[in-house]
Formats: structure tokens, C-alpha cells, sequence
């Protein structure tokens, strides 16, 4: 879909933030290439790095120290460690539906099974617990939870979190928690399944979103389970051997000397949130809840006889790229996903023209 669509196409595809890393971190990288850090360093990634990551979890994490975390080449590569970890063949990990696309193949590489759980749009893409007891067998290893969500925008309280380990617990299950998209969240603070009364929790992170590091690839893993980073840091020598020095030395002055960065880009989200969900649900036959987190909405589309992949392809055509909800799982059926990651004129301009063709394919 990308291929096909026109230069003068509406972009609501691609989950990258139209903002540019913090200039001072830019700056930092290029002078640490200057100063000769092109070489390889530590697997776990440099020590003053993760101990300044290990302290932005005290409040959680009061205990854990930079022995507790690993530099990864982004979220990405800590998804493929952790599965390598955890999944041996014949085990499965419950997954959500609709779900990040890499999650099914990672297992499946490890020789496991993915064994998707729903995650609806009526309970606020939310699961519930009865849901994950009917699909727990005596091989499930692991269960993946990714608050907030991509592609739901979907988000959890503490009450809703509580439940969840909760379940992880009675079934001495691994918790993987996927929340890259922490530092943005709107209305209430982010609920962290870290720190909530279990140590089988394994989280993975990257900076690609909330410091706009995209194309940098950097992330890491963090665990209160000492075992657990043991094995993980193994993983990653095998999967890459070490991340980028250079870059980590540029990560490292964005945490100290630019900690708000991310808010600052969240304040410009929520406006283009509130915009793109008022559109939509002034629209006919779109139904959208307001997302708490990322930036992303998950609309339900109804247009009689067609599927979201249809309306996805109708769009383009009018000059609008978004994903049909099916690229996410077949759960994802009777929606679409549109990333507000564009201005807030565009964003204007490109709900006038899913206005205009979905009035078009309802024959209005």
C-alpha cells in the first residue's frame, strides 16, 4: 500500500513521530564518532547508560541497578531476546489480537505458538481475565501485554493492570511487557505492569518513540530478575554482539539533559488525537475511542459489504494511507488504524477526504 500511493497521498500509515531526535543529542553523536567511538563495546551496553536508565524505574524498582538492564538494538531486537529466552519449541505465549505484526513470527522463529487472546473493542481493547483462562494450557510460558497499544491506542489502570499479573502469577507465568510508548500518554499517568508485586517480568523499551530515535534502532530490556538479564544479555551477543557506542553516548546526554522531550512531543499529539477522534466519530458508520496512549486510533469503519481491507484500498484511492485493522490480525476486522504522526493540517485535510469517500461507498 505504500507502493501504490500517490505523492499527494494523506499519510496515517507509518508509526514514526514527525519530529526530529533532541538537537543536542544529534550532537552528541556526532561528536562521540569524532572522538573515536566507532568501535564495539559491551553486550549489555554501556554501564554510566544503564544505570541512568536502571534509576528512571527507582520509583518502581527501588532495588535494581544497571546489572538489571540491557541496551538493545531497539524494541525490535529485545522482542527476538526474549523469546530466544523464554519460548523453547512446543511452548506458546498468549499474544494479544489485534496485535503488533512481529509478535506471532518471533515465537514461531523460537519454535513456539502463538496463542492469541482478544483484546475487544467494547471492553476499550482491554482483555479480560476469562478470556486468558480459556486459552492457558500446560504449555503456556508467557504472556504479552503492550500498554499502551499499537495499534488500539489502547491502555490499562491500575485496577486493570492489577488483574492482569494477578493472572500471570496464579499461573507462574512470564510476563513480557511491551511499553516502548510509555512517555506517551494522555490524561492520567502511564500504569507500568513493573513494580506491581511480581518479579517474573521482563519489559522491553526503545527510544525510537518517545525521543523520536526512530532510525537510530536502540532500545533495551529491563527485568528485576537477575537470571532473567543473565539470559537476555546472552541473547543479545548472539543476535548482534553489542549496540552502537556512539549512539549510546548521544542516548545518555538525551536522558540527562533533555528528560521532558517526550512530554513536550506528547502535548502535540494530544491535540492531533482530540482532532482525528472529534472527526471521526462525527462521521456515519465510524465509531472511535479516544486512545489514553500512543498515537494511534482504531476506528471501527462500517460500510455494508465491504471489508476494512476494501475501505483501506478505497481510501488510498482518494488519497489517503491508513491500515485496514486484518494487517493486525484477523481480529482487527472492521477497522482501520490511522497514526496521527502528521500535522495537524493534514490530518484536516485527510479526514475531509475519508469523509468524502466513505460517504461515497455508502451512496450517500
Amino acid at each position: 500500500m505504500f507502493d501504490m500511493a500517490g505523492d499527494d497521498a494523506i499519510q496515517f500509515g507509518l508509526g514514526e513521530p514527525d519530529f526530529q531526535p533532541p538537537p543536542l543529542a544529534i550532537e552528541a553523536f556526532v561528536q562521540a564518532m569524532r572522538d573515536g567511538r566507532n568501535k564495539y563495546t559491551t553486550t549489555a551496553g554501556h554501564p554510566e547508560l544503564r544505570a541512568k536508565i536502571a534509576t528512571l524505574w527507582h520509583h518502581l524498582l527501588p532495588d535494581i541497578d544497571e546489572s538489571n538492564v540491557c541496551i538493545t538494538m531497539s524494541g525490535t531486537n529485545g522482542l527476538l531476546d526474549i523469546f530466544l529466552a523464554l519460548v523453547n519449541p512446543g511452548d506458546n505465549v498468549l499474544i494479544p489480537e489485534p496485535y503488533f505484526p512481529l509478535y506471532p513470527p518471533d515465537v514461531e522463529i523460537c519454535g513456539g505458538q502463538p496463542n492469541l487472546y482478544p483484546c475487544r473493542f467494547e471492553n476499550g481493547f482491554v482483555p479480560s481475565v476469562a478470556d486468558l483462562e480459556e486459552r492457558l494450557d500446560e504449555n503456556t510460558v508467557a504472556i504479552l501485554y503492550n500498554f499502551p497499544s499499537n495499534p488500539t491506542g489502547g491502555n490499562v489502570n491500575e485496577e486493570q493492570r492489577d488483574e492482569l499479573i494477578a493472572f500471570a502469577k496464579e499461573n507462574d507465568l512470564w510476563v513480557i511487557t511491551d511499553e516502548v510508548y510509555d512517555r506517551i500518554v494522555y490524561d492520567t499517568p502511564h500504569v507500568s505492569f513493573m513494580g506491581a508485586g511480581y518479579d517474573k517480568v521482563i519489559m522491553v523499551q526503545s527510544f525510537s518513540k518517545t525521543f523520536a530515535m526512530t532510525g537510530w534502532r536502540i532500545g533495551y530490556l529491563l527485568s528485576p530478575d537477575d537470571e532473567a538479564m543473565a539470559q537476555l544479555t546472552k541473547m543479545q551477543y548472539y543476535v548482534t554482539a553489542c549496540s552502537n557506542d556512539a549512539m549510546q553516548h548521544a542516548v545518555l546526554q538525551a536522558l540527562e539533559k533533555a528528560p521532558d522531550y517526550p512530554e513536550s512531543m506528547c502535548a502535540e499529539f494530544k491535540a492531533r488525537r482530540d482532532m482525528i477522534c472529534e472527526r471521526l466519530n462525527a462521521m456515519p458508520g465510524v465509531s472511535c475511542h479516544v486512545p489514553t496512549g500512543a498515537f494511534y486510533v482504531f476506528p471501527k469503519v462500517e460500510v455494508p459489504g465491504m471489508t476494512s481491507e476494501e475501505i483501506a484500498m478505497a481510501l488510498l484511492e482518494g488519497g489517503v494511507l491508513c491500515s485496514p485493522g486484518t494487517a493486525f490480525g484477523a481480529a482487527g476486522e472492521g477497522h482501520l488504524r490511522f497514526a496521527y504522526t502528521i500535522s495537524r493540517e493534514d490530518i484536516s485535510r485527510g479526514m475531509d477526504r475519508v469523509e468524502s469517500v466513505l460517504s461515497d461507498l455508502r451512496g450517500d
